[in-house]
């Protein structure tokens, strides 16, 4: 008699680094920062079934939350992570998708081929006053995954 199959684990994040950094022009202007103030950039990894699926970059105000990365690496999402920070409602006020090639790094992470085609998601997130929260680079094995975009 067989019993039930065991679940498979569940989708996550893994904390693969975190650094502060002064935020570049760019990073700012998605924050709606000043170019230069302090930003925590975590590099994830995200996992499907033990397969590696996604590469993400986000960003998010170091002021705003103090030891982002230890919270992160505890709650393993950013769902879970911004509502230990009292953010229970965010949405995505913008996301731009794009193809591009792995790079070493990238290939090395998702386990492919450097050059192998990649699902690019550059995003920012704010709370329920329109103020950012994050942005994000996601970079996605283009042979693993389907991303939907519904109105």
């Amino acid at each position: 008699m067989l019993g039930p199959s065991p679940l498979p684990p569940p989708a996550g994040g893994r904390l693969i680094e975190s650094i502060e950094q002064p935020a570049d022009r760019d990073i700012a202007r998605r924050l709606a920062i000043e170019s230069g103030a302090p930003v925590v950039r975590l590099e994830l990894l995200r996992l499907a079934d033990k397969t590696p699926l996604c590469v993400g970059t986000s960003w998010l105000a170091a002021d705003r939350f103090p030891e982002l990365a230890k919270v992160y690496a505890a709650k393993r999402s950013m769902t879970r992570t911004l509502a230990h920070f009292g953010i229970d409602d965010f949405r995505r006020a913008n996301t731009r998708v794009a193809a591009e090639l792995a790079d070493l790094a990238d290939a090395l992470r998702l386990e492919l081929r450097p050059g192998s085609p990649l699902l690019v998601v550059d995003s920012v997130d704010t709370d329920h006053r329109g103020r950012p929260l994050l942005t994000t680079r996601a970079r996605f094995a283009a042979e693993r995954v389907e991303l939907v975009i519904e109105g």
